[in-house]
């Protein structure tokens, strides 16, 4: 693929005198130890050519106890890294190839390692900058059918879904996952035709207009978990800490998001306890089917039908509610709090719209779990509680929207809201386990139980017992 394109052979010409080397082929079997903690993209996108080009800063730390002499990134198939220069300004060695990820054939990126100019001790800190540039383009192609990233008038959206700009990571998808990732903090120069508003979780610092290009400057207000930088002709609302970021088509759906996003945060807040924090929320539309996504500091990403469907506010409500997740530390995750965010969307949708349809979705959701039984091993072999280990955490919206469901009626209203409020409380800074939830709730619980958490989590059990015809409410009991 790159011996069609001239500039890459200039380029690897360059670091091979510099003295660069074959990729470390041998990473894909293992998560770099090196972690990012500070990022700073300074972008130029080009809508008629569809590209993007600048520089990406990083802020890096060994997290492993051994020294570390190269570091690889991901890139999208059809960027290119440039130039790779150390702390002191020193240009770095680096090679480059598109690969495959060993478990993802389909995945294809642009695979970079940088060699260091001296190994990066155990604990320390360096700074990294890459020029790089070239075309977006999305990865559907992979089964990942949210990603179709572009650069394009109507709507573009800059994230690591997409490897927009290099991300840390080898040729496995898993071991990405299971590597170590602290959140961090970022700034954003994004510089866009004026049409076009870059929009962020992040405080706007800075928004300056030259010769029909408008740089948006974002800083962090906060370390995030993930970052999404949409850009679109948006327009704005706002009111008590929230921002609502719109396409202007859609302004009275943004009003109602808006309205639904403020109180949805009052009725979360009367459940589980303040937030710890002044609201200071974006709410930025995305077309349909591109990947909601939530965080406090990284804002909520929505798509459009939240905005257009008045019925469809669940969608924002599964969002909002993620904001009460005390950080995840499971490696890798089950995705819990997925079913979690299933359930209390449905609680919200019934007290704030009138929207009851908890039972019927209930049923639904246990009818679909049974027709998958059949093909699936997974469901009949791997516990919830081992979902992140199978890579199966699709299946945690389903079986933990049943499971919460189960504990809702087991508990009652209070006792529930205290235990998972209790556990956002305790862990909102320091984050916590899976298992450590469940002692949380069996903490605010009169009754023993283990029966429910072993059938539920630690077994699969449940299946057995929907097969049997037992409703879902008295699985476990």
């Amino acid at each position: 693929m790159r011996s069609s394109r001239p500039a890459f052979r200039v380029l690897a010409l360059v670091v091979a005198l510099a003295g660069s080397h074959a990729p470390a082929k041998a990473q894909a079997d293992g998560g770099s130890a090196v972690a990012m903690t500070h990022i700073e993209l300074t972008l130029d996108l080009d809508y008629d050519q569809g590209s993007l080009a600048g520089t990406a800063s990083y802020e890096l730390s060994n997290l492993s106890a051994a020294p570390v002499a190269e570091v690889p990134f991901n890139l999208g198939r059809l960027m290119t890294v440039r130039s790779a220069h150390g702390p002191s300004g020193e240009a770095l060695a680096f090679t480059q190839d598109v690969l495959v990820f060993g478990d993802s054939p389909k995945r294809q990126v642009n695979h970079v390692v940088v060699t260091l100019s001296r190994p990066l001790a155990a604990g320390e800190v360096i700074r990294l900058e890459l020029g790089y540039g070239g075309y977006l383009v999305g990865y559907t192609e992979t089964g990942s059918i949210y990603i179709k990233d572009k650069v394009a008038p109507d709507f573009s959206i800059l994230r690591e879904d997409a490897f927009a700009w290099p991300s840390l990571g080898t040729l496995s998808g898993r071991a990405n996952r299971t590597a170590p990732r602290p959140d961090f903090t970022y700034t954003a120069r994004i510089t866009v035709p004026d049409a076009q508003t870059v929009a962020s979780g992040g405080r706007l610092v800075e928004r300056t207009t030259r010769e029909g290009r408008t740089t948006f400057t974002y800083e962090s207000v906060a370390p995030v978990p993930f970052l999404n930088l949409p850009i679109a002709p948006y327009a704005l609302l706002s009111d008590q800490g929230v921002r609502v970021y719109f396409f202007p088509e859609d302004s009275v759906g943004a009003r109602r998001v808006l309205r639904s996003a403020t109180r949805g945060l009052e009725l979360l807040g009367r459940w589980f306890g303040p937030l710890g924090t002044t609201p200071d929320l974006a709410v930025m539309e995305i077309p349909e089917v591109w990947g909601s996504q939530a965080s406090l500091t990284a804002g909520i990403i929505q798509t459009a039908d939240a905005f257009r469907d008045p019925g469809r506010m669940i969608a924002l409500y599964h969002e909002l509610s993620h904001l009460w997740n005390a950080p995840d530390t499971d490696q890798p995750s089950a995705r819990w709090n997925e079913g979690l965010a299933m359930f209390l969307s449905e609680r919200m949708a019934a007290e704030l719209d009138g929207r009851d349809r908890l039972a019927e979705n209930v049923a639904r959701s246990a009818s679909r779990l049974l027709s998958l039984a059949g093909d699936n091993p997974v469901l009949a072999e791997v516990p919830f509680l081992r979902y992140g280990q199978a890579g199966a955490t699709d299946l945690s919206y389903r079986v933990g929207f049943l499971m919460f469901y189960a504990l809702f009626e087991t508990l009652g209203a209070d006792r529930f809201d205290a235990a998972l409020g209790g556990y956002y409380q305790d862990h909102r800074e320091r984050g916590g386990t899976f298992p450590e939830v469940l002692e949380r709730i069996q903490s605010e619980s009169p009754r023993d139980l283990s029966r429910f958490f072993d059938t539920w989590v630690r077994t699969t059990g449940w299946l057995d017992e929907l097969r049997a015809g037992t409703p879902v409410e008295r699985i476990g009991r």
